[in-house]
């Protein structure tokens, strides 16, 4: 598992950015909560309320909120999915607990053009899946050791969060046979393993106990040669 960068001082200053009191936040990130909000307001949900009727702060489900970067003020600005599913997994597990994966990691890591409408978090807790709001699409969560996992940081505009890297990636997306060619797992694997190699593919796989989904990496690949 990666090491926790040297990312709070940056951090920091992005919420001192924004005009509203940094301490509400989760640090290092720009989501804030009902239970971060009340370390610094007597009335949290009506404070938040405000903050989100002036512009600054933005709803992304109920009892999550995001911070409005300053040169996002004043338009329509939405976040990808991903980024908010980044914004709830670092509100839901905190900070470095949960991670990104499958089909969301494979986006994080531009290996999936299409957009989804489920996000896809891993946490050591399980958690009911989270409505965004605006119909953006649905966060679902599944408990896994993270210990097991190889993962990294990676900025979004919500602040760092934890994604299972490229390798652990398609590992997890070649976990179960694929349908077909045009499953989006598969078209996700064949645009990962441009990103890597082999070798260090089937490293990890050893590491994680992942020869099946390696296997079936490889099937995928001659397959496609075939």
């Amino acid at each position: 598992m990666s090491q926790e960068p040297a990312y709070n001082c940056h951090m920091s200053s992005a919420t001192r950015q924004v005009g509203i009191p940094s301490g509400i936040f989760l640090d290092p990130t720009l989501m804030a909560t009902g239970l971060s909000a009340a370390k610094v307001y007597s009335q949290p949900a009506a404070e938040l309320a405000r903050l989100t009727k002036a512009g600054v702060l933005f709803k992304v489900a109920r009892g999550y909120y995001a911070a409005v970067p300053i040169n996002k003020r004043n338009t329509n600005w939405r976040p990808s999915l991903e980024t908010l599913s980044a914004g709830v997994c670092n509100a839901v597990h905190g900070p470095g607990n949960g991670a990104l994966w499958g089909l969301s990691a494979a986006r994080i890591h531009g290996a999936l053009p299409r957009a989804i409408a489920i996000g896809y978090v891993s946490g050591p807790t399980q958690h009911r899946p989270i409505e965004l709001q605006s119909g953006s699409g649905t966060v679902e969560f599944r408990k896994r050791n993270m210990h097991r996992l190889d993962l990294q940081f990676l900025d979004t505009e919500l602040g760092p969060v934890l994604v299972t890297s490229i390798d652990q990636t398609i590992l997890d997306l070649s976990a179960q046979s694929f349908i077909n060619a045009q499953d989006l797992r598969a078209e996700a694997v064949k645009m990962l393993m441009g990103m890597t190699s082999i070798d260090r593919l089937m490293a990890l796989a050893i590491r994680v106990r992942g020869q099946a989904a390696f296997a079936r990496v490889r099937k995928l690949q001659s397959d496609a040669h075939s």
